[in-house]
């Protein structure tokens, strides 16, 4: 349990990092905190987060598909994953991403 602990606190000063616009900072801070739990949905969300913003969306999709296996029903990872792979000229699968995004939305 301490691990998961020791995760949340990492996660948190990575968040600390994106909103200061320190993204490899974050980016550090992420994989900490998904080291000491592997399983933290959030935490690849905002590596994916992070790594959009150094332009790296190649690796923000990654993690974002990660956000998404481990919780298929991540309405924000998805909007994220679309962004991306607009930005990356895959507007068929970015439609897709948006369409799942706004299923989940009007589920909720």
């Amino acid at each position: 349990m301490h691990d998961h602990q020791d995760a949340l606190e990492v996660y948190s000063r990575g968040l600390e990092y994106l909103d200061y616009n320190e993204p490899d900072q974050a980016i550090l801070a992420f994989t900490e905190a998904l080291h000491l739990n592997p399983q933290h949905v959030h935490a690849y969300f905002a590596r994916g987060c992070a790594w959009a913003e150094r332009g790296n969306l190649e690796k923000a999709i990654a993690d974002y598909n990660e956000a998404l296996r481990l919780d298929p029903n991540y309405a924000a990872a998805y909007s994220n994953r679309a962004a991306a792979l607009t930005r990356l000229g895959n507007a068929k699968a970015a439609a897709a991403d948006l369409e799942r995004c706004r299923t989940l939305k009007n589920v909720v």
